[in-house]
């Protein structure tokens, strides 16, 4: 028997009410000085979707109607993470805008999902509960996209991968950044990449579902970094995963404490603050969620829903615009990240999609962003 629309409804009504009760949901290493010059190179990534809206494939609480019909499923399955079908039965397209779609009984088919859009970009609940974060842009890696990302060449100090532009590769919705053995006689052993947005950030929360790399030595990253070259000032908040371990990333914060001068002519140097945590599963055998939420107040890092650390020390200084990076390269420092050896590469990290929102004060009780 299909589910009536009042019944659908209620469903959602109650979806929404524990999405309210529940907890919320989830940095680039420093091994010396950045070398290089502003960002260079083709770019990868997908334009800038705003405001979810209508696809069945949105994942909860991005915004979108219910789905085409799926394979048979039970009465009442919610639909999940993007790329999984609802049941059997419809989702309504009235739902739209909510995130997800609830599925009728099985046998029966779906009505299409198409809905509207969502309404002056989505709200998020700061993972899976709380946040004052409006949905700017999001990225679900349809096709590479040079307006959206930025590809550097650069290296630095303690990586022994040069950023290339050809280690990034998008295939049935799947953003793969891949770390190789470099041409014979090139400068470094190996390429990695650094993918940067075109867009900055101050205050707000990024989300990705990602699949870090596997190798020892390998560095794979959600990063959040003050870009301009030489690096007068520091700003970084840092999700980072180390080939040594695969139950475990660093999370990072990086400022510089010092009197910025604008006129430098080197990078300065931050103070970092990192933490090696316990994720709780093998980050490197199939994705995940990641979130790094960004307030006046301090900073959250959260895996798969759960809080894994608060930074608030010298939050003060942490007001810069960051672009967002995608990362994959090799460090050096064996005892970090774990030595490099024969089969550190090729390794490569999956990203499936990144969503970016904006802070709103407003949605905070009111108070200023400093």
């Amino acid at each position: 028997m299909a589910f009536t629309q009042h019944q659908v409804a209620a469903v959602w009504s109650s979806l929404l009410w524990l999405g309210a009760c529940s907890s919320s949901a989830p940095p680039r290493h420093l091994d010396g000085a950045q070398a290089g010059n502003a960002p260079s190179g083709a770019a990868a990534g997908t334009s800038a979707v705003p405001n979810g809206g209508g696809s069945g494939a949105s994942s909860p609480g991005a915004g979108g109607g219910g789905g085409a019909a799926g394979a048979t499923g039970s009465a009442g399955a919610v639909g999940g993470a993007r790329g999984e079908p609802g049941g059997a039965g419809g989702g309504l397209g009235s739902l739209a805008g909510a995130g997800g779609q609830v599925a009728g009984t099985s046998g029966e088919p779906g009505v299409s999902g198409a809905g509207t859009s969502a309404q002056a970009g989505d709200t998020s609940q700061g993972g899976l509960g709380g946040g004052p974060f409006v949905l700017s842009w999001q990225d679900d890696f349809d096709v590479l996209d040079a307006s959206a990302w930025q590809l550097q060449t650069f290296t630095f100090d303690g990586n022994d991968a040069q950023f290339s532009t050809s280690n990034a590769a998008v295939a049935n919705g799947v953003l793969t950044i891949s770390l190789t053995a470099a041409p014979s006689g090139a400068t470094k052993p190996y390429l990695g990449v650094e993918m940067r947005s075109a867009k900055t950030l101050t205050y707000g929360k990024v989300s990705a579902r990602m699949r870090f790399a596997t190798g020892s030595g390998v560095v794979s990253g959600l990063v959040l970094f003050y870009t301009p070259y030489p690096n007068c000032d520091w700003n970084e908040i840092d999700i980072e995963h180390l080939g040594k371990s695969s139950n475990t990333s660093q999370l990072n914060a990086q400022v510089f404490l010092g009197t910025p001068d604008p006129n430098c002519t080197a990078s300065v140097t931050p103070t970092q603050d990192p933490q090696i945590v316990d994720l709780g599963f093998d980050a490197e055998n199939d994705f995940h969620l990641y979130d790094i939420e960004w307030t006046p107040s301090g900073v959250n890092y959260y895996a798969d829903g759960v809080l894994l650390r608060t930074w608030t020390a010298n939050i003060d200084r942490l007001k810069l615009p960051e672009t967002i990076l995608l990362t994959i390269w090799a460090s050096t420092s064996a005892d970090w990240a774990g030595p490099l050896t024969s089969t550190s590469a090729p390794a490569s990290a999956d990203i499936d999609w990144i969503k970016v929102y904006d802070y709103d004060p407003a949605l905070a009780g009111g108070a200023a962003a400093e």
